[in-house]
């Protein structure tokens, strides 16, 4: 993703997770430093994706291939930000209007 074109979609959700947190009442600086948890995961999660594009399965260290982390990696991260959603109570179920675009599921 376009450097530009990612750091708006990651406006947007971070918006659209704060403005969750705020129809439920529960725009807490506790609950604020998880949705900045959740988005570093996001950035790392977009970094991931970027080096499995870039090298694939498999990647050069100095002289020898070896396996990439990334792929492992990925599925890991992800669970991990759908646990932060669990724990701020922000699912597909409990979404509600009002955000506008992008809403992360």
């Amino acid at each position: 993703m376009p450097a530009k074109l990612r750091k708006t979609v990651r406006k947007e959700i971070r918006d659209n997770l704060l403005s969750q947190l705020k129809l439920k009442s529960a725009d807490l600086t506790l609950y604020e430093d998880m949705v900045d948890d959740y988005m570093r995961l996001w950035d790392l999660k977009e970094l991931l994706i970027e080096d499995i594009a870039e090298h694939g399965l498999t990647k050069m260290y100095g002289s020898v291939m070896k396996e990439n982390p990334s792929p492992k990696q990925l599925p890991i991260v992800n669970r991990q930000m759908l646990a932060l959603l669990s724990q701020l109570g922000i699912s597909a179920d409990t979404v509600n209007g009002g955000g506008g675009g992008y809403v992360p599921l």
